[in-house]
């Protein structure tokens, strides 16, 4: 699920920063996130704790050396809870407009995190988890 977060994230809002867009972008970024932030959270909070703890549960019962693979895959879904700090006050900067019409540079800032963390833990937990599920699939 975060794989598809992180793309749906990166494909709607990134759309704001483009050129044709980025005037009104100031004013229609803080109302956009803030609803969509808000509508999303505990899809997210449901996803992102639940993606660990199946993780946890493969990792206990999986044969072959695929639970190497879960326990790494379960470790970086975590780690993309490291980048809440990097993150969170942008959040609230553009969900409160706060600085006033700084939408795009937050939004900008925002993405740019994003972006980091998707490469380095949701793509990287994302084949881990598929290299697990193949290697518990092979027989003893």
């Amino acid at each position: 699920m975060a794989m598809r977060y992180s793309h749906d994230q990166w494909l709607f809002l990134s759309n704001f920063l483009a050129p044709q867009h980025r005037d009104k972008a100031n004013e229609i970024v803080p109302s956009y996130f803030s609803t969509f932030f808000m509508r999303g959270i505990w899809d997210i909070a449901i996803f992102y704790t639940l993606t660990p703890a199946i993780g946890i549960s493969n990792f206990y019962s999986r044969p072959n050396g695929a639970w190497k693979w879960y326990a790494a895959g379960t470790a970086l879904a975590v780690f993309h809870l490291a980048f809440v700090p990097f993150v969170m006050y942008k959040v609230k900067g553009l969900s409160d407009d706060e600085p006033k019409g700084q939408g795009n540079m937050l939004l900008r800032k925002w993405l740019d995190v994003h972006i980091l963390r998707s490469w380095v833990a949701d793509v990287p937990a994302w084949a881990c988890f598929v290299i697990g599920c193949i290697k518990s699939l092979q027989p003893l």
